[in-house]
């Protein structure tokens, strides 16, 4: 047991780092969420203040133990983030997206940022940080033909072919809502 989760134990910190909003979540072995946090840490504040020193400060203001490992999604793995995590090109299978994450050197926390998805295709060029993470908590069957749809700002719509993704697009319904809202 940890003090402050009674009779459970964290086992991993999430995080979903995108350009202006940071969520973390401290997680238990049977996929229970313990604790988690919100807030306007993003890239862009991140960039400034240090991935490190805001991370860090979230996980010791859950309670978080030292030596548990983080694993990181979204815009924290771009070019302009802390460490770039390669795209995964497609089709490829959902378990190379975790196979694929990149190590941040020279921390105390083993430390990971999932990588996100390229579609490479000369007419359909596309691609995805973050999001990838939800079609790998999906729980889609292992076998079969599966069309996901990932609402959002800018939604995408995700082939899975086998437990491989197949392709994908995306589409700006949420930015087109936003915009006709305010301006239509």
């Amino acid at each position: 047991m940890s003090p402050g989760f009674p009779n459970k134990v964290p086992a991993v910190a999430a995080v979903d780092w995108g350009t202006t909003r940071l969520r973390v979540w401290l997680i238990d072995e049977a996929g229970n969420v313990l604790a988690e946090r919100r807030g306007d840490d993003g890239l862009i504040t991140a960039q400034a203040a240090g991935f490190s020193t805001i991370l860090e400060g979230h996980l010791v203001a859950m309670g978080a133990p030292e030596a548990m490992p983080v694993i990181i999604c979204g815009m924290a793995g771009s070019r302009q983030g802390w460490l770039e995590a390669p795209y995964v090109t497609v089709p490829a299978p959902i378990g190379a997206i975790l196979a694929g994450a990149a190590r941040i050197p020279g921390q105390r926390r083993d430390i990971r940022i999932v990588p996100g998805l390229a579609q490479r295709q000369a007419d359909a060029p596309d691609v995805m940080r973050g999001e990838e993470t939800q079609l790998a908590g999906a729980g889609l069957p292992a076998k079969g033909r599966h069309l996901v749809c990932m609402p959002g700002t800018h939604s995408k719509w995700v082939l899975v072919e086998d437990g491989a993704v197949a392709g994908f697009g995306t589409w700006p319904t949420g930015e087109l809502f936003s915009v006709l809202a305010a301006h239509s």
